[in-house]
């Protein structure tokens, strides 16, 4: 009996992965699309002027055009009066910060963007700082990263506070002038709110944005929303030795030292593979929509398949893989001046991407093992750990139901940011910290970011204000 019994496990476990892929449905949220009656010209002609200011952020404080920033600010105090009649407007190093009160200070919203850029270089099809409007688009370093949300965000507010609204909470609009080179103005608007014993109910802040082919099977396009971000730390490898001349080399020199640092921590399986909560909140939220159904059976018994689901991502690499782990790149090199000399200092920059649940702290413990020579120093030279991740409630609900409400044939879901923004700054202070663009894009348009040609379509100009207008009227 006890033999044949054992012929019941196969059964089971094939009984089980049906009935969870039968269960494993979308949640539908049949929304109608709600659009404002705004005036799209005006919308338009706004982010047009902001994009001819050249808000060039850089880490050489002598090559930053301050009069241009102070410029940018007053633009938008003159540009959007209600605003400033009805908000209280204080400055946080190159932030922007204004207020407006509401009926009640208990649920305070943040609503975030930046306004500074990275430098335009390259040959342009349009000047990069003209704002110019064509029939479909409008160009200038800015346009997707970011000033279309600030735009977005000021033209919904001084709308809404034009035809009488009146907000339940306090609001807060944060425009940071240096997320480009990781700046002081989010972390000092963030201390200024901390300071005041502020604490929000809700932050919002670029992000995740909508896009196609998010995943197989899934014909439908996805609005990804950032609920963590992956920290980052630079480590600096540094050998030394005496130098001298390239005819006479001893057998290890710096270079070869480091080389075979690199090749160890290339080739070493330190940095594991996890499913955090972001992703498999990703995966629960969009696999159920997917038409294969290898890919429902796979992703609805992840308890079973996670080792398949892991190689898959080895496999793929790219993004898919980085949701997984902890990441690393090598960057700089540097060694001696002259081809024919030995450097007596040479050192390798590795940039690391780490996942939630792993610290910078662990990430160095692990290279020192790896490496294991005393005659490589390790300098760390820059890191921000990983975020907290937040909460997927009733604050999301607002976020989700917005997004519909703007673009309702998408689906909306939480996901892990593998780049960085200032609102990584907030979740100190805040359980819930959304990561969201409101723009639909394509590759090539996120290509642009930081590339060349950078433009927006007017339709998410439009719908951007239209996302805003849909979120704040929840509030």
């Amino acid at each position: 009996m006890e033999w044949y019994a054992l012929l019941l496990i196969p059964f089971f476990i094939i009984l089980i992965i049906t009935f969870r892929t039968i269960q494993f449905k979308p949640v539908i949220y049949p929304e109608m699309e709600k659009k404002h009656d705004i005036d799209e010209k005006r919308v338009v002609k706004s982010l047009s002027k902001m994009l001819q200011f050249k808000t060039v952020s850089n880490l050489d404080e002598t090559k930053v055009d301050r009069v241009v920033f102070e410029q940018f600010r007053q633009y938008i105090k003159e540009r959007y009066p209600k605003i400033s009649e009805v908000g209280t407007y204080s400055q946080h190093e190159a932030g922007m910060l204004f207020k407006i009160k509401g009926e009640s200070s208990e649920f305070p919203i943040v609503l975030m963007s930046h306004y500074d850029v990275v430098p335009a270089v390259g040959k342009w099809n349009h000047e990069p700082f003209s704002g110019k409007i064509t029939d479909t688009h409008v160009h200038g370093r800015g346009a997707l990263d970011t000033k279309s949300s600030l735009n977005a965000v000021m033209e919904s507010v001084e709308y809404a506070l034009h035809h009488g609204k009146i907000f339940k909470n306090d609001l807060y609009l944060a425009f940071s002038g240096d997320e480009e080179i990781f700046g002081p103005s989010a972390p000092a608007i963030k201390n200024h709110l901390k300071d005041l014993g502020i604490k929000p109910y809700m932050v919002l802040d670029e992000g995740g944005a909508i896009v196609a082919k998010m995943f197989p099977g899934v014909a439908k396009k996805c609005a990804v929303v950032g609920i963590a971000e992956k920290g980052f730390m630079n480590l600096k490898m540094t050998a030394l030795s005496k130098g001298g001349h390239a005819s006479t080399p001893p057998k290890d020199t710096p270079v070869t030292e480091l080389s075979k640092a690199v090749t160890k921590l290339n080739n070493h399986k330190a940095f594991k593979l996890k499913m955090t909560y972001p992703v498999r909140s990703l995966f629960n939220t969009i696999a159920p929509y997917s038409k294969s159904l290898p890919i429902k059976i796979l992703f609805a018994n992840l308890w079973l398949f996670m080792p398949l689901v892991k190689l898959i991502a080895k496999t793929t690499g790219g993004e898919f893989l980085s949701m997984f782990k902890t990441t690393q790149a090598f960057t700089l090199a540097t060694g001696s001046d002259a081809i024919n000399v030995l450097p007596s200092i040479a050192s390798i920059g590795v940039n690391y991407r780490l996942r939630p649940d792993e610290t910078s702290e662990e990430i160095v413990k692990k290279v020192k093992r790896i490496v294991n020579n005393p005659n490589i120093e390790l300098e760390i030279t820059g890191v921000s750990e990983a975020t907290s991740t937040s909460l997927v409630d009733d604050a999301y609900q607002i976020i989700r139901k917005a997004i519909n409400l703007t673009w309702p044939e998408v689906i909306a879901a939480p996901y892990l940011m593998v780049a960085t923004s200032d609102s990584r700054h907030y979740h100190e202070i805040c359980e819930h910290v959304y990561k969201f663009s409101p723009m639909d894009v394509s590759r090539a348009d996120l290509a642009k970011i930081h590339g060349i040609d950078e433009d927006i379509s007017i339709d998410n100009v439009v719908k951007g204000v239209n996302f805003y207008l849909n979120l704040i009227d929840q509030l």
